[in-house]
């Protein structure tokens, strides 16, 4: 069966889908609306598209709080790739141009289909970053109030207009298309003498792609871009303008032109789902995957889990962009889950939220994790690190560890975006080692070394012992700490399930006194011989009675930044 017959993106089959999407959320969806329910609210600069004794090619910006008319509240935004392509874009040189009013064909293919559809949805008002901000690279002043807010211009926009299939601004929002490719195959299944009790001898089903929706919108390359993360999940709802089909998105639905009535159960994944799911007005809405309780307490700490995994392995252009690309998403979680932010992470659960780890070393292309040369994160924070992350899941149950305090220097006064500086004390127990390195099988293998002994189970081979050793940025030897005595291990969590194990923060001395450090990894181990090793002189903080010394336990406070 062909779920469609045009040969374009561009065409009024297409189109129909789309305004029956949109009426369907705009006058039946209670969590998409809540936004526009309270009020509008505007950004600082819109591209008013309908402005008096305007033509339909011609656009100009306007500062909302001097506009005369009183509009209606609704604005589009646009999610495009920059490319390398050069185009053009509101600086103080032209300021003056674009208030007074400014040719479409000025603009590149994808901004002059974004004002075709804002036109085509009854709307007045688009916004583009590279437009209504300020983007004079000697003068980031603009540009710096704008993203303080940038959360706010996405999740009171009227709909998000996604370029998903353009690698650049100037390959546009339609493509041209074989209908055939979009072929879904249907088949009917005999199922007599199979005792289901479907009450009939046949049923009709599909022939499902389970990376149907990855491969058309979650791989896309517009949604690699760290930045885009939150333009798609903060807007209530999103317009993607595939290669070969829309897709549609927002907080109760999801369609495509292939399943226009609704996706397919077992095709809908990604964290964009759980996302659209924090609003309070949509919790009475079926979450998207099983086993998730609105009463957790944990809850909302897990989806931020998904939501930083899922930013961690985007890309951005600029890597000093990486906490200031996530505030957005950080200020819409504050005010839902009551909690203190602490870049990158919640102070309810920042304990256990250290264990975070660096998968596999990597970052999303393949390359190894890396720590930027210029400052942008303590290193207990997993912003500090170039790399695809797994978080650490929320609990204040089963530490070793205890946080005592936290203090962070913020460039401006958001507290959601970048840092100057920043440390969190920590007390535990915390002990010496030395990182030995092996290679098997041409693979580099660490083990570590407390006391002169390789903690490592002595029945089992090199290969399969020894706890596992996760770093954050790679490294071929470590004789210079080693020599210099500078590596710490900390005992930070013991687990029951799925078996037990102890996680361990790995941290580097940054001076004589043993009392700052570093982070530089985790360690985790399920064997008992090993544990015994490695926590001989520790006791659970939680269970400590007043009586039981510091000296006696060994448990001292110390300083990771």
């Amino acid at each position: 069966m062909t779920p469609f017959s045009s040969t374009t993106t561009a065409s009024e089959e297409s189109w129909s889908k789309a305004t029956d999407w949109i009426h369907q959320c705009t006058s039946g969806h209670l969590a998409c609306n809540v936004e526009a329910n309270g009020g509008a609210w505007h950004p600082t600069r819109l591209l008013d598209l309908a402005y008096p004794d305007s033509t339909s090619d011609e656009f100009r910006i306007v500062v909302m709080s001097e506009l005369s008319v009183d509009p209606d509240g609704r604005y589009t935004t646009l999610s495009h790739c920059w490319g390398s392509a050069q185009f053009l874009q509101l600086k103080k040189s032209t300021y003056d141009e674009f208030r007074k009013g400014i040719r479409l064909d000025k603009l590149p293919q994808t901004f002059q289909e974004a004002v075709q559809v804002t036109r085509r949805l009854g709307v007045r008002f688009l916004w583009i970053d590279s437009l209504c901000i300020l983007q004079d690279r000697d003068d980031l002043s603009d540009w710096l109030v704008e993203a303080a807010q940038m959360h706010k211009v996405y999740s009171h926009s009227f709909c998000n207009i996604s370029a998903a299939g353009a690698h650049d601004s100037s390959k546009g929002l339609f493509f041209g298309r074989d209908p055939r490719l979009s072929h879904r195959t249907d088949v009917r299944m005999c199922v007599e003498g199979l005792g289901l009790a479907t009450g009939t001898d046949y049923i009709d089903c599909s022939i499902l792609d389970l990376d149907f929706w990855s491969n058309g919108i979650g791989r896309c390359p517009l949604n690699t871009r760290g930045w885009v993360l939150q333009e798609r999940l903060l807007s209530p709802r999103v317009l993607h303008f595939a290669k070969d089909q829309l897709f549609w998105e927002c907080r109760e639905h999801t369609a495509a032109e292939c399943y226009p009535e609704s996706l397919p159960k077992s095709l809908r994944n990604g964290v964009a789902a759980n996302f659209k799911k924090l609003d309070p007005a949509s919790r009475s809405s079926q979450l998207a995957t099983s086993g998730n309780n609105l009463n957790d307490p944990t809850f909302y700490h897990r989806v931020w889990n998904s939501v930083a995994q899922a930013y961690s392995d985007t890309r951005l252009t600029k890597s000093s962009d990486k906490l200031i690309a996530l505030s957005g998403i950080a200020k819409y979680f504050a005010t839902r889950i009551n909690d203190v932010y602490v870049v990158s992470m919640w102070r309810r659960y920042l304990a256990s939220s250290l264990l975070w780890q660096v998968e596999k070393q990597a970052q999303v292309d393949g390359s190894p994790s890396t720590r930027p040369d210029t400052y942008r994160a303590p290193s207990f924070s997993w912003a500090s690190v170039d790399g695809t992350i797994i978080a650490a899941p929320p609990t204040n149950t089963n530490l070793l560890i205890e946080v005592v305090d936290f203090h962070l220097d913020y460039v401006s006064t958001d507290t959601t975006g970048l840092v100057k500086d920043g440390y969190i004390d920590l007390k535990g127990h915390v002990k010496p080692f030395e990182m030995v390195v092996k290679y098997i099988l041409q693979l580099q293998q660490l083990f570590l070394m407390v006391d002169g002994t390789i903690v490592k189970d002595s029945r089992k081979e090199d290969w399969e012992s020894g706890p596992l050793v996760h770093l954050d940025v790679g490294q071929a030897s470590f004789d210079d700490e080693n020599d210099k005595k500078t590596l710490y291990y900390m005992p930070a969590q013991t687990q029951k399930s799925p078996e037990d194990h102890v996680s361990y923060l790995l941290l580097m001395s940054l001076d004589a006194n043993r009392s700052t450090f570093r982070r530089i990894g985790v360690a985790v181990t399920a064997e008992a011989t090993e544990i015994e090793i490695l926590n001989r002189p520790t006791l659970n903080l939680a269970k400590q009675s007043e009586a039981d010394s510091e000296a006696k336990c060994n448990v001292r406070t110390i300083r990771i930044v």
